[in-house]
């Protein structure tokens, strides 16, 4: 009471103190990573990116129906599997990042889901449209991988992993495997991709058309190759 009474001022700044360490959080964190974590504009980019995949792709699919095995391949991480939690660790520790942290948030199972993807993989599979993960994560860590996608409910058996071994096994390496049936894809046969889905230019082919027809693309801000 006599506090209160007689340095007013003292117990504010107190009281501002101790507001800050609760609420500075998220609102400290670099503009990229918060668009991410609390912008209605991402959220909202993310939602019409896997709208208009969905539009576009069962039109294809109607179109292609009989011809062959359609699938369409998606990327994984800021694709379908939101990872700026990770971000905001390696921040918040003054840290890059490094393949080891990496790898150990990958067994974490930690991982969000981005806007819009459960609704977009339910449709694709409704549709009778394999799904194809196609992701530079490391193909040691795949059980984990899966177990984050079983516990976000995006997870089927019939879906196809394609990790990757080492350095040298590119992503449009796998991508020919895909469509020509051959290495990791043998067994499954040749695939007809109707749509690629990712948040890197690096996620789509390389020989892709200049209108980039089935090729969408989801904002990702927060890591690239610029």
């Amino acid at each position: 009471m006599i506090l209160t009474k007689t340095y007013p001022g003292i117990l504010v700044f107190f009281l501002f103190l101790i507001g800050s360490v609760f609420t500075v959080g998220e609102e400290k964190l670099p503009n990229d990573v918060r668009w991410v974590r609390q912008s209605e504009e991402y959220k909202f980019l993310c939602r019409q990116a896997f709208r208009e995949a969905r539009s576009t792709l069962f039109k294809t699919a109607r179109v292609t129906k009989g011809s062959g095995n359609l699938a369409v391949v998606v990327d994984l991480d800021e694709t379908v599997l939101d990872n700026s939690p990770y971000q905001v660790e390696r921040w918040k520790s003054g840290l890059n990042f490094t393949q080891d942290s990496w790898s150990d948030w990958v067994n974490r199972k930690s991982a969000g889901l981005v806007p819009g993807a459960k609704m977009f993989l339910a449709s694709v599979r409704k549709n009778g449209v394999r799904i194809i993960f196609l992701s530079n994560r490391m193909e040691i860590n795949l059980e984990p991988t899966k177990r984050n996608l079983q516990a976000l409910g995006v997870l089927t058996p019939k879906d196809l992993f394609l990790l990757r071994r080492n350095k040298a096994d590119t992503k449009e390496i796998r991508r020919k495997e895909v469509l020509n049936g051959i290495g990791r894809m043998k067994q499954v046969g040749p695939l007809q991709v109707i749509g690629y889905v990712g948040d890197q230019m690096g996620d789509f082919p390389n020989d892709r058309s200049e209108q980039n027809e089935g090729c969408f693309l989801l904002p990702n801000p927060m890591y690239g190759k610029w």
